[in-house]
């Protein structure tokens, strides 16, 4: 499950060869989850493995069949994603809402990148979407998060970057601290330029 703005693209340098993937982007409607279970549901085994925004978008398309996966990562997100201690402040919020436009894309990208240098190699494989719809999405996710609120966790275990600059380290920890099985990675927000395989995720997941 990936974050706001993205596409699959980020994502496709990582080796899959031991696995199929799925990547779930655009949450501008997620009313409709018939296709994605009974395509879940042809296997055995599965892993979710859950970045940013997607967090609080896979809790609640998969609240009652969080059993179709054997493993549940939550990775630099929240279950309050729009929250002053819990997740990204929420004037931050609004203002990234407000201030969208190509230049305010590109800067939220090298922040959630860590720096000029991560945002180099991102860019490489940058998504490919318009800047209308990533405002829609943002927009449509605001209005979920503030209308819904997450009582329950489906996660077995959380990531957490320390270098993360979307949502500060601090929410997180208070996010999570009642979880125990949590490791704390010395990465930016998207880390993913870390690992070459998701075999390298999921054995994080376990460390």
């Amino acid at each position: 499950m990936s974050g706001w703005g993205c596409d699959e693209i980020p994502f496709s340098r990582i080796d899959s060869k031991e696995y199929d993937v799925l990547i779930c982007y655009d949450y501008r409607d997620i009313s409709n989850l018939t296709d994605i279970l009974n395509e879940l549901k042809l296997y055995q085994e599965g892993s979710l493995i859950a970045w940013s925004l997607g967090v609080y978008v896979s809790s609640i398309l998969f609240k009652d069949d969080s059993e179709l996966f054997t493993s549940r990562i939550a990775i630099n997100g929240s279950l309050s994603p729009i929250d002053d201690t819990k997740g990204i402040p929420t004037a931050i919020f609004q203002g990234t809402i407000d201030g969208l436009n190509e230049r305010g894309r590109d800067k939220f990208f090298m922040r959630m990148c860590g720096g000029r240098s991560g945002y180099t190699s991102f860019a490489e494989h940058q998504p490919q979407r318009t800047l209308e719809d990533q405002k829609e999405e943002l927009i449509c996710l605001q209005n979920m998060i503030l209308d819904k609120n997450i009582t329950w966790d489906i996660f077995d275990k959380v990531l957490l970057s320390s270098r993360d600059m979307i949502f500060p380290f601090k929410n997180l920890e208070k996010a999570w601290e009642n979880k125990s099985q949590k490791t704390v990675i010395d990465l930016p927000h998207f880390c993913f330029s870390e690992w070459n395989t998701w075999d390298e995720i999921l054995k994080v997941e376990k460390s």
